[in-house]
């Protein structure tokens, strides 16, 4: 009988541990990352195509909550090809050298209510930068949206040299909604 008990609880034990430490998986359809830039005083809005977020966000546990992304920059959108060809070369991304951009979380803290802060290290064109950003979290019981808005200096990573026509800032959106399995 002890040792029944005994399997149980690890058993038990197990499928906890288990069910906290679960990812979400992301919604291809819905989740989304898009920019805006001024370029020549006109906003030019784009997006990226091909990218993968992880996260096991858990408000319940967040030490040990994540999120995570990693961007391939060839699937970059912005709905010129011309610009997107040349967005690729040496002076903007640089994608043969650096084919993709990464973001790794290292904290995520409550701030009220359903906002909290994500702090990791964004990866651009081989440039780490710590980034602190803000995530508005809205969660159900099977599936969660996660919305983060933020500026980069694009000169700070390299990208667009010294360009007196293309605004130093970029705004970043990100939407990720996600479910679990």
């Amino acid at each position: 009988m002890f040792i029944k008990l005994r399997i149980l609880s690890f058993a038990l034990l197990f499928s906890a541990f288990t069910c906290f430490s679960q990812e979400w998986v992301h919604n291809d359809t819905e989740t989304v990352i898009t920019f805006t830039i001024k370029n020549f005083g006109f906003k030019v809005a784009g997006s990226f195509k091909d990218f993968t977020i992880s996260s096991n966000f858990d408000s319940d546990n967040l030490k040990n909550s994540f999120l995570n992304a990693e961007i391939e920059v060839k699937s970059i959108f912005t709905d010129s090809e011309s610009r997107d060809a040349h967005v690729l070369e040496s002076d903007y991304f640089s994608a043969e050298k650096h084919p993709k951009i990464t973001f790794e979380s290292t904290e995520i803290a409550i701030e009220k209510n359903s906002k909290y802060r994500l702090t990791g290290f964004l990866t651009i064109k081989g440039v780490q930068k710590r980034v602190v950003t803000f995530l508005e979290v809205t969660q159900l019981k099977t599936g969660i949206t996660m919305r983060a808005n933020f500026k980069l200096d694009r000169k700070y990573f390299g990208v667009g040299g010294n360009s007196l026509v293309l605004s130093d800032e970029v705004n970043i959106k990100m939407k990720y909604v996600g479910s679990k399995n």
